[in-house]
């Protein structure tokens, strides 16, 4: 009877660890850092010459199991090419009829997976910082003023005109985070959105050495606890 009961009194201590242990909720967040645009007229990269810009997010994570959550986002990035081409460089784009610098504004919206490397668990004592990573689909409308040299001016004036561009996107994320003692938390995360079908900036002319556009970010993060 003593061995049952004993028994009885595990179970229930055990039970209430795990339910303890995986507390992850649904969480809402708002991230703000860096980011920068990698295209055809957004700099010389390999020279580390390119706009640092801000950039701004909201996401939804609804916790489906231990490991995984699918995440929603949206957000923000502002955009700006710079003046990191001399002349030579300048008239070979405006030969192509595309602009060689612009400014303005990409919004965003995706939805992905995401997996939680080290999780709380029953058994297994909480992770300090915990890990995840994902990748998922979004859609982007790039809104930008663009500028182009007029050709076969002796003035070298040129002419600005709105312009945008949309189409889907991959994302790639990958963040830490740390709970706080109230029911939040807070976290870095890293983003890599890769556009393979559409320009974010309207110039085509690939002279970089990735064909894709890219938006890279890096963000801090705040997150509320929901539901729980």
């Amino acid at each position: 009877m003593k061995a049952l009961l004993f028994l009885f009194i595990s179970f229930l201590f055990t039970a209430g660890i795990s339910h303890a242990q995986d507390d992850r909720t649904d969480r809402l967040g708002i991230g703000i850092g860096p980011a920068k645009m990698y295209g055809d007229n957004t700099g010389v990269h390999s020279k580390f010459k390119f706009k640092v810009l801000p950039v701004l997010s909201l996401d939804y994570n609804k916790k489906i199991e231990t490991n995984f959550d699918v995440k929603a986002t949206l957000g923000w990035q502002m955009v700006n090419s710079g003046d990191f081409y001399n002349t030579e460089q300048i008239d070979k784009i405006a030969e192509s009829n595309l602009p060689h610098a612009f400014r303005g504004n990409i919004y965003y919206a995706d939805v992905m997976p995401v997996y939680h490397i080290n999780p709380n668990q029953s058994g297994y004592l909480p992770s300090l910082i915990k890990v995840y990573t994902g990748l998922g689909l979004g859609y982007f409308y790039s809104q930008r003023t663009d500028e182009r040299l007029i050709l076969n001016d002796p003035l070298r004036r040129t002419e600005t005109y709105s312009a945008s561009d949309s189409g889907i996107y991959l994302p790639f994320r990958l963040g830490i985070y740390k709970d706080l003692q109230s029911d939040a938390d807070i976290g870095l995360e890293a983003t890599l959105v890769v556009s393979p079908f559409s320009e974010l900036e309207g110039n085509d002319q690939q002279q970089k050495r990735i064909k894709s556009d890219m938006l890279m970010q890096f963000q801090f993060f705040y997150r509320i606890f929901i539901g729980k």
